[in-house]
């Protein structure tokens, strides 16, 4: 702790082993991270309903259906009967299918656990990213869009889910933003912590209090 809060240490300057421990966790990191964009690739590809529909759900999809099935009964005489889409319709992408809403207590458990993650894993990688050669204004740039992007991407499902689809671009946007960010902040420490940087690059160290 007394060489992160030391003014004019660098990362370069780390122990070997503790290059080796810091190296370790930002590829778990990185790791992490692609495995986060792979999950959300999925969620709002050809193969799921689609963020929006993850999180609102496919009410007018389902409501179609069971007014058709309603209307088909009272024609023919017969009780209600929902008309279930045909397995063989859809096209490449399968059938069409009616998803529900998230619900509140699910969103409560997902937003609760990243809650708590997420800000430790931003901590870690913001003290390291704040002992490379980068100027004082670009650290702020990075550090900041790290923090609100995280925010704007942990309130993203409860906008879509109460506000709307049309609050549906926050979460790819916000996830974009987050992930180029964390990936700056984990990748460039890594890079700097076994390459120190020429003096031309060094900011120079601000004096001791």
């Amino acid at each position: 702790m007394r060489q992160f809060a030391s003014s004019g240490f660098r990362i370069w300057n780390l122990s070997p082993e503790a290059k080796l421990v810091y190296t370790g966790f930002g590829v778990f990191a990185l790791l992490a991270i692609a495995v986060s964009m792979l999950f959300y690739e999925d969620l709002v590809g050809a193969r799921s309903a689609g963020v929006a529909g993850y999180y609102a759900g496919s009410a007018a999809t389902a409501g179609k259906g069971a007014a058709t099935g309603a209307a088909n009964g009272a024609a023919t005489g017969a009780g209600p009967k929902i008309e279930m889409p045909d397995e063989t319709a859809g096209g490449p992408a399968g059938p069409e299918r009616i998803t529900v809403a998230v619900t509140y207590r699910k969103l409560l458990e997902v937003t609760h656990f990243h809650l708590f993650t997420v800000p430790v894993f931003l901590l870690i990688i913001a003290h390291l990213f704040m002992l490379t050669a980068l100027s004082s204004r670009a650290k702020l740039a990075w550090i900041a869009t790290g923090w609100i992007s995280s925010l704007l991407h942990l309130a993203a499902p409860w906008l879509i889910r109460y506000g709307g689809a049309g609050w549906s671009f926050a979460y790819p946007v916000s996830g974009a933003a987050m992930a180029l960010a964390l990936s700056v902040m984990t990748a460039y420490p890594i890079v700097m912590m076994w390459r120190r940087p020429s003096a031309k690059t060094t900011e120079p160290a601000r004096p001791e209090a």
